[in-house]
């Protein structure tokens, strides 16, 4: 009774229509099944082989109720119509969609990869920049407190050259007025005025050799 009732159904579902010619085309093979291939339109005929869920069939013929196919193995056979679908199953859909997603994740793990490399590259730049900058302001700070001392040093024995030349000036000066006083005594005032100009050249010139040592 079951069996009658299954059956009548088909009969009301699928179109009537004779066993026509079509052109070959893919299909596959819906539901979660194992489809029976047999060797005539019947479903008491001879079993060739079985196909199952999503398999690809290439369409030869198709009947009322059921179509001959070829498989990729190269079988051909009759199976029932209602169980070959021109769309691709749901099967297959998920299938190539969990590769595409298995894809993307492995593009975006290389790319997070490489993302990573290249922060840590970048990390490592400014951290040697850094230690550089490090390095020279010290560098610079000692050459400065260097220089302030010998600066320091060259503008005191420079006080102490001006304080010297005072005074020889003034000694000079005493002892013009002292060989004014006595006329006999010209040849020695300018013994010693030639005395106290030499003596001033020599510190004058030691000064000034002192401070282009420096600045080489």
């Amino acid at each position: 009774m079951k069996s009658n009732l299954i059956f009548l159904f088909l009969l009301l579902t699928i179109p009537v229509g004779f066993v026509d010619a079509a052109h070959a085309d893919t299909q596959y093979v819906s539901d979660m099944l194992v489809l029976t291939i047999r060797d005539n339109p019947d479903k008491d005929a001879n079993i060739l082989g079985t196909l199952k869920t999503a398999d690809p069939v290439e369409v030869l013929e198709v009947g009322d109720r059921f179509m001959r196919i070829r498989t990729q193995a190269g079988l051909e056979g009759w199976v029932q119509k209602n169980f070959i679908s021109a769309g691709k199953p749901k099967a297959v859909i998920i299938k190539k969609m969990k590769n595409e997603i298995s894809q993307l994740k492995a593009k975006i793990k290389k790319f997070e990869k490489n993302r990573d490399a290249d922060l840590n590259k970048i990390r490592a730049g400014r951290q040697d920049d850094k230690l550089k900058i490090e390095q020279l302001t010290e560098k610079y700070n000692t050459l400065l407190k260097g220089s302030n001392k010998k600066i320091a040093a060259l503008t005191g024995e420079h006080d102490q050259l001006k304080a010297i030349k005072t005074e020889l000036n003034i000694e000079v000066d005493n002892l013009k007025k002292d060989l004014d006083s006595h006329p006999k005594t010209k040849r020695i005032q300018f013994f010693l005025t030639g005395a106290g100009v030499l003596l001033l050249g020599f510190f004058l010139g030691s000064s000034s050799k002192r401070k282009k040592s420096y600045y080489r």
